[in-house]
């Protein structure tokens, strides 16, 4: 089977959006759109750059043409051709459109234009419906897309317990393989699985009424090992794992998952941290999301530590969570880097660039999430420094997605 075959959508919009695969066979780029070559160039200029893994001081200035970041640097070295967009904000920040590794926004009907123009150009949904379908806005841009499809979990098991629709039932090992040779041939380019069990304190579930109360069914080891060979070894992609405390780390650690879809509710015991640390276990963060469990936070931190990676990652479609940015999983982001004992100035680099460069490697997509020539058209621009106010990233000036202006606000709107 073709890789047009099996990402074939239909996708009609005014700006007839392409359906592009990015990395290898299964880990895609959902929607994308380029720009059209007469598409007038753009110039933008602040005082201040983060350009991925580190900010750039003074004047600066990124050119960008037919989709792609054509020129960066200061801006008295930076020369524009004639007809070009000129976007002066010199109290602003520009940064690289944030790049979310866990949301729900399809199974929860979040708009991708909403997302769009509050920052966020890449997302990956972590749980949703069958059939993998993508979210579209009727506009020449589309946001980038990267899907696990619905989650694999047991009958009577989490999420469909708490959460219809974002899950779905295998028995046995056979039916295991055969579910995820499905989701790999609609599209998904990592594969979930829940080892949830509830009862974690604080757990962002609580707030919500199961059909059944804890504790929960999970996959068997047997449904589990099938399914991380048949992900890793039939198809080459990772395997993410829903669990809250430290029994489900052993098992995902013991089965070879790649990573968490959470920082653990529950604390951790030091050997689960260490080895997912020697490990280099990817961590989705979701810990704004997770504010009142009492290890998640302090979990991501002694994880970093150990040497997993951690992640920027909201869990955007649960209600507390805004549908763009959310300066605050960024807040959380710096107190891990604080915990660790870095400064303001590396912290803060260190949680943005889990939301850019950092996300956009792991992703497998060559210069995403960076500010540097060649590298996808995909730009934010806040209306003042990022280092007084991160709060600002919410409601950025100006949103690039492909080369193409998404939203131009005034300053204070």
């Amino acid at each position: 089977m073709t890789t047009q075959t099996r990402r074939n959508m239909a996708i009609t919009t005014a700006a007839a959006a392409i359906v592009a695969t990015l990395v290898g066979q299964s880990a895609i780029a959902a929607v994308t759109t380029a720009s059209s070559p007469s598409t007038p160039p753009l110039l933008i200029k602040t005082n201040l750059l983060f350009d991925g893994t580190s900010f750039q001081f003074g004047p600066q200035a990124v050119l960008v043409q037919n989709g792609k970041i054509l020129k960066v640097g200061p801006a008295s070295q930076i020369s524009a051709p004639k007809g070009t967009k000129t976007v002066n904000i010199p109290t602003g920040t520009i940064l690289p459109g944030f790049i979310d590794m866990h949301t729900h926004h399809l199974v929860n009907g979040v708009p991708a234009r909403r997302m769009l123009e509050h920052g966020v150009t890449t997302a990956r949904d972590l749980g949703s419906a069958e059939p993998i379908t993508a979210a579209l806005t009727n506009k020449p841009y589309q946001l980038r897309q990267f899907f696990s499809g619905p989650i694999l979990q047991a009958p009577n098991g989490y999420p469909n317990v708490v959460f219809p629709g974002s899950g779905v039932e295998v028995t046995g090992e056979t039916a295991a393989r055969a579910k995820v040779d499905s989701l790999i041939a609609q599209g998904a380019s990592v594969i979930a699985v829940s080892l949830e069990e509830g009862g974690e304190p604080g757990a962002p579930w609580n707030w919500h009424e199961p059909a059944f109360f804890p504790p929960w069914a999970t996959l068997s080891n047997g449904e589990l090992a099938a399914i991380v060979d048949q992900a890793h070894n039939t198809h080459h992609v990772k395997v993410t794992a829903y669990f809250g405390n430290d029994f489900g780390a052993q098992r995902a650690l013991a089965a070879g998952v790649d990573e968490w879809a959470h920082s653990p509710c529950d604390r951790l015991t030091a050997p689960v941290i260490t080895e997912a640390g020697a490990k280099k276990i990817a961590i989705d963060g979701t810990i704004d999301t997770e504010v009142a469990c009492e290890g998640a936070l302090d979990n991501a931190a002694a994880l970093v530590h150990a040497g997993a990676k951690l992640f920027y990652s909201t869990d955007m479609g649960h209600p507390d969570i805004p549908h763009g940015i959310d300066a605050q999983e960024i807040h959380m982001g710096l107190h891990v880097g604080f915990h660790n004992g870095k400064d303001y100035l590396t912290a803060l680099a260190a949680a943005l660039a889990s939301a850019t460069s950092e996300a956009g490697t792991y992703l497998g997509v060559p210069q995403l999430g960076k500010i540097e020539v060649g590298a996808p058209a995909d730009i934010i621009v806040t209306g003042s420094s990022v280092l007084e106010k991160f709060k600002e990233l919410e409601f950025p000036r100006l949103v690039v997605k492909g080369g193409l202006v998404v939203i131009e606000r005034a300053a204070g709107q």
